[in-house]
């Protein structure tokens, strides 16, 4: 869906919209009597609290403020998918479910917005010392056959936009002096032909799917259960191959400067056991990192043009860090390229 993907929490300093009680959204699920205050739990792409009652802890998500958005649909349809999952056994946060549903387990809380509320789960993040090869692999297998698809889908968060707009907020950052504007124009033909060589990837990779499309190490929390999969609000369709390509090089690098060549062939070799197709080699494979890269670099752009508002970024950090990802992305493309040797069979 065309949510906007997470952003680091430094960029996030806008004025949050005012916060309902306590005592508003433990009516609102039916979670008893609070015991204190919402506590502010995190503000990625979405606010969160802990609520304590005395039912037990929760969390509480904030999805928006005012009208639905046109992307609603693809929420509720993710919404399906995660229930789907978790009656699957693949470990989630238990949905709470609202007493007066808004739809799927989302409600309204007249005047703050729309809520979901889950199960509380002490966790810690993941560490680079996890060994998740095996557990990762199995449950993107098991994702990955929850819902197939017959035809192809659109690719989304894949950054394919067309020259035209790439050509006009090279002309709009040139107009307002942004930052980034020397580095885009230096690199726009490498940012055209990614965009060629990534819809082609995308187009011949197949295995289309309906999947949770942000299996990343910052989305697994750590619990006494084992790991835990959160954040299911983009999940949609996309390719089984390339989201399995992209997961198993993002796990294995996280927190090192290369990819740990045995964690690889741990999580490829659970994926393939549990009935997953090896995503191959090449930079066709990588065609799903290098684009969601562009669609954080295109939301960045926005966000300094005044195009649009999102409240989690920051707009003179968004200025610099987009300025990076222009200047980076030569080398990432060939740094992943030689990284998805690691995933031959």
């Amino acid at each position: 869906m065309p949510a906007p993907p997470p952003v680091s929490s430094t960029e996030a300093s806008t004025p949050h919209p005012p916060s309902p009680s306590a005592a508003m959204i433990a009516q609102a699920f039916d979670l008893g009597r609070p015991i204190e205050a919402l506590v502010p739990h995190r503000y990625g792409t979405h606010e969160t609290w802990a609520l304590a009652t005395m039912a037990g802890r929760f969390l509480v998500k904030r999805l928006w403020v005012g009208p639905d958005p046109e992307w609603r649909p693809d929420l509720e349809r993710a919404m399906a998918f995660e229930v789907r999952a978790c009656h699957a056994g693949i470990d989630a946060p238990r949905p709470i479910e609202p007493r007066a549903p808004a739809f799927g387990c989302a409600t309204r809380v007249h005047g703050f917005g729309v809520f979901r509320a889950y199960e509380w789960i002490d966790h810690r993040p993941v560490d680079k010392d996890d060994d998740l090869g095996e557990w990762l692999g199995a449950t993107l297998a098991r994702l990955h056959q929850l819902e197939p698809l017959d035809a192809t889908p659109e690719p989304q968060s894949y950054g394919l936009f067309p020259a035209v707009r790439w050509h006009a907020w090279l002309a709009d950052g040139e107009a307002q002096g942004r930052l980034w504007a020397p580095a885009l124009r230096k690199h726009l033909a490498d940012i055209l032909d990614a965009s060629r060589w990534i819809g082609e990837a995308f187009a011949e990779a197949g295995g289309y799917v309906v999947t949770h499309r942000a299996v990343e190490p910052w989305n697994v929390l750590i619990s006494e259960r084992g790991p835990v999969l959160i954040d299911w609000d983009t999940s949609g369709p996309d390719s089984a191959p390339l989201e399995a390509a992209h997961a198993l090089l993002d796990f294995a690098a996280f927190g090192r400067s290369a990819p740990d060549a045995a964690m690889v062939r741990r999580a490829l070799s659970a994926y393939t056991a549990e009935g997953g197709a090896a995503p191959g080699t090449g930079r066709a494979v990588i065609a799903r990192r290098v684009g969601l890269r562009l669609t954080r670099l295109a939301e960045r752009l926005e966000v300094t043009l005044g195009l649009v508002d999102h409240r989690s970024i920051e707009p003179m950090q968004a200025d610099v860090r987009a300025r990076e990802q222009i200047e980076e992305l030569p080398d990432l493309v060939m740094r992943l390229t030689g990284w998805s040797t690691l995933l031959a069979t």
